[in-house]
C-alpha cells in the first residue's frame, strides 16, 4: 500500500516523463506537499487549476533531464520508491523550480509562506531570467537568506526586500535557523509608482529598506488586508488591494535613505531597463542617447547621477550575476557561460569575473555549486 507521499513522488514523476496527469491526481498531490502551508504560491494551482493540466512548470526547468536520469533506478525499483526517498525526490523538485511566476495571474497576487527545516516547503526560490513583475516580501519570523550575487544577505523579521522584474537571484530559509516565514505580494508595476519602487539597491535588481519598530505593525496590517481581499470575489477586490499596496509602498518609501528619494528620470528607467534585459547584447552610449533623445554625455551624467553607476557597469554587473547564477546551477562548460552573457572570449569573461567577484569561474562554480539535496 502506497503511502500519500509515494503517490504524491509518483505523480510528480510522472508529469516529469510528460505522461497524463488527472486533475484530482494533480490537486491531491499539491496538497500532500502543501500541507497546512496555504500561503505558498502553489496553493494558488489548487484554486485556479484549468481543465487541462499543464506540466511546463515541472518540464521546463533546467534540470529536468538530470532529475529524470538521477531517480530513474528508484522508481523503476521492484515495490517502487520507498518512502524516504520520495520525500527527498520530492523536496529536490520544489527545490529546483525557477519558473513560479507562470502561477501568477492576477495584477496582485499575495501570500504567506513558511519555510520550516526538512519539511516540503523547504525549497530554494530561484529567479535565473527576468519576469514581467515585481515582488514585495517582508519577514515576519526567522530568517530568510538572499543570494545577491554581489553580496549575501540575511533578512530579519522587519525587513522588506524588493524584488524587480530583471532581478537575478535565489533565496531560502537560513540554515541557522528552523522556521522562515514572510508575507509577500507579486504585483505589476503602475506607471504612478516609478519613484515609489526606487529603494536602495544590495544586488542587481535587489533593493532592501528596514522598517521602523513603530511601522512594522502597520505594514504587516496592510499586506494582511491584501491577502483577505485576495480571498473576496467582489468587482472591488482588485482596486481595493491596488490601493493598499500604494500605501505600502508610499509608507516603505518614508523610510527609505534621503539620498535615494530624489525624483526619478523616466528616461533613466527606460535606459536601465532596456540594459537590463539586453545584458548579454553590445551597444554603444550614442546608441542609448538616441533611444531617449538625449546627447551620449548627458544621458551618461544622468544615469550616472540616478543610479549610481555607469551604463556599462550597470550591464556588467548583472552579465556577472547571471554567469554566477548558471556557474552554481548548471554543468555548462565556462567557455558556454562566457557566450551565454555576452562574452566571445572566455580568458577575457574569466578577469571580468575575477574582478567583480574576487575569485574565478572555476572557484566560484566549486564552492557554490547546489549540493543541498543529493540522495544518500
Amino acid at each position: 500500500m502506497l503511502t500519500d507521499i509515494q503517490k504524491a513522488a509518483n505523480t510528480h514523476w510522472r508529469m516529469l516523463r510528460d505522461q497524463a496527469v488527472s486533475r484530482a491526481e494533480f490537486i491531491s498531490c499539491l496538497r500532500v506537499i502543501l500541507g497546512n502551508h496555504t500561503g505558498s504560491p502553489f496553493h494558488y494551482l489548487t484554486q485556479n487549476l484549468p481543465s487541462e493540466i499543464s506540466h511546463s512548470i515541472f518540464q521546463c526547468q533546467a534540470n529536468t533531464q538530470n532529475l529524470l536520469k538521477e531517480w530513474q533506478a528508484d522508481f523503476a525499483a521492484l515495490g517502487g520508491i520507498s518512502e524516504f526517498n520520495a520525500s527527498r525526490f520530492l523536496i529536490m523538485i520544489y527545490n529546483s523550480l525557477e519558473d513560479v511566476d507562470t502561477l501568477f495571474t492576477n495584477h496582485i497576487t499575495p501570500g504567506t509562506t513558511r519555510h520550516k527545516r526538512d519539511d516540503f516547503s523547504d525549497y530554494v526560490t530561484r529567479r535565473p531570467h527576468s519576469k514581467l513583475g515585481w515582488s514585495l516580501q517582508m519577514t515576519i519570523e526567522g530568517n530568510g537568506h538572499y543570494n545577491c550575487i554581489r553580496e549575501q544577505f540575511v533578512s530579519k523579521p522587519g525587513d522588506l526586500i524588493l524584488l524587480s522584474p530583471d532581478a537575478l537571484y535565489d533565496y531560502r530559509r537560513e540554515q541557522s535557523c528552523d522556521l522562515w516565514v514572510h508575507q509577500w505580494v507579486y504585483f505589476q508595476q503602475d506607471e504612478r509608482w516609478l519613484e515609489l519602487l526606487q529603494w536602495p539597491e544590495i544586488g542587481p535588481g535587489i533593493h532592501h529598506i528596514q522598517t521602523s519598530t513603530s511601522c512594522y505593525g502597520t505594514l504587516k496590517s496592510l499586506l494582511e488586508q491584501i491577502g483577505e481581499l485576495h480571498l473576496q470575489a467582489s468587482e472591488f477586490s482588485e482596486a481595493l488591494k491596488k490601493n493598499i499596496l500604494e500605501q505600502i509602498l508610499i509608507r516603505s518609501r518614508q523610510l527609505a535613505p534621503k539620498k535615494s528619494l530624489l525624483p526619478f528620470d523616466k528616461r533613466i528607467r527606460l535606459i536601465a531597463d532596456y540594459i537590463a534585459l539586453n545584458f548579454n547584447q553590445s551597444f554603444t552610449i550614442d546608441t542609448l542617447a538616441a533611444l531617449v533623445g538625449l546627447s551620449p554625455a548627458r544621458l551618461s551624467a544622468l544615469f550616472k547621477q540616478q543610479t549610481g553607476s555607469t551604463m556599462l557597469s550597470f550591464r556588467d554587473e548583472r552579465r556577472m550575476a547571471r554567469a554566477a547564477q548558471l556557474l552554481a546551477q548548471t554543468q555548462h562548460p565556462i567557455n558556454k557561460v562566457a557566450e551565454t552573457v555576452g562574452y566571445d572570449d572566455p580568458l577575457y569573461f574569466s578577469r571580468c569575473f575575477s574582478q567583480h567577484l574576487n575569485c574565478n569561474p572555476r572557484q566560484y562554480r566549486k564552492k557554490h555549486q547546489n549540493i543541498e539535496y543529493r540522495k544518500d
